[in-house]
């Protein structure tokens, strides 16, 4: 029997379905911040503004890509797996093309309560927008993990769920070449 000097194993990279959940994770932490930032009225100023401009930075450059993912890599290789697959992913890219204005509504109010932090009409406006888009988000969410997620480790080969891996890296790598670029220019 060979001695173990280390009990430190090498941990396997992240699976498909274990990026994705992290993926909703995010989701989940990032529109939690905007109901906290629309409540708490005891935050001081500079960390409502920091706040909110993480979120309006996690909705803007984060979940596109997230969405992404889903239409271009994902979405495609599961359809006609099941007549159930196909409904859920019909209703999914509803759901996205809604959430696309719900978002922008979103970046608007966190705009003014960023610009305004202890303005409460801007974090009222916020709520109102934050609070119901949550409630869309998790359902959305939970179709997703209940439906899609297992069709991806039942469905998809090990070969299919890596390329698709490879796709998603690709899609931020040349995203943050994009906002790098952007920000180079005069």
């Amino acid at each position: 029997m060979l001695l173990t000097l280390s009990t430190h194993r090498r941990r396997e990279p992240p699976g498909l379905v274990e990026l994705l959940e992290a993926c909703h994770q995010r989701i989940r932490h990032f529109i939690g911040l905007c109901r906290e930032v629309a409540r708490r009225g005891d935050v001081p100023g500079a960390e409502v503004a920091r706040a909110c401009a993480d979120a309006a930075r996690y909705f803007r450059e984060a979940l596109p890509l997230h969405v992404a993912d889903e239409d271009e890599s994902i979405f495609p290789r599961l359809f006609g797996s099941s007549a159930a697959v196909d409904n859920a992913l019909a209703t999914l890219r509803v759901e996205h093309a809604q959430q696309e204005e719900q978002v922008a509504l979103l970046l608007r109010a966190l705009e003014h309560v960023r610009r305004q932090p202890l303005d409460e009409r801007a974090r009222s406006q916020l709520s109102a927008i934050a609070v119901p888009l949550e409630a869309e988000l998790e359902e959305h969410l939970l179709l997703e993990e209940s439906t899609i997620f297992p069709v991806i480790r039942d469905f998809l080969s090990k070969e299919a769920q890596r390329s698709i891996v490879d796709e998603l890296r690709a899609r931020r790598s040349s995203s943050a070449l994009a906002i790098v670029n952007t920000e180079a220019k005069p």
